[in-house]
């Protein structure tokens, strides 16, 4: 089967079979996402794309999974998967032993000396 970009069913972006409450990442709108918007585009080489896009006006949000996300952070889909990041985006050193990252294996010194400004080069 070959990739067709105007075909929305096609596309690994599409809305949930099963619709659930969404917000963009770039306008910050809540909503439905059966609302969101197939549209077609004309490229710069003059070819046609689409792209489920959020229907706020004005907005370039686009993707389901992308821009637009699930506000359940329990959210699962119609095949009981999803993958979402920690809630508040930090960094967990719980999650990596300390021994597997030694910082001189990773060479922390060189990059010490070259905030100092005694690096190479």
């Amino acid at each position: 089967m070959t990739y067709d970009p105007l075909d929305p069913q096609a596309d690994s972006f599409k809305p949930p079979a099963v619709p659930t409450n969404v917000g963009c990442l770039h306008c910050g709108q809540e909503y439905d996402s059966y609302l969101i918007e197939w549209r077609i585009e004309t490229l710069a080489d003059g070819s046609k794309h689409g792209f489920w896009c959020c229907p706020t006006p004005g907005c370039d949000g686009r993707g389901f999974g992308f821009d637009i996300l699930p506000t359940d952070p329990e959210y699962r889909d119609e095949r009981g998967g999803w993958v979402m990041d920690e809630e508040d985006g930090e960094y967990d050193e719980e999650e990596y032993d300390d021994e597997e990252y030694d910082d001189e294996e990773c060479g922390e010194e060189d990059y010490e000396d070259e905030e100092e400004g005694n690096g190479p080069g």
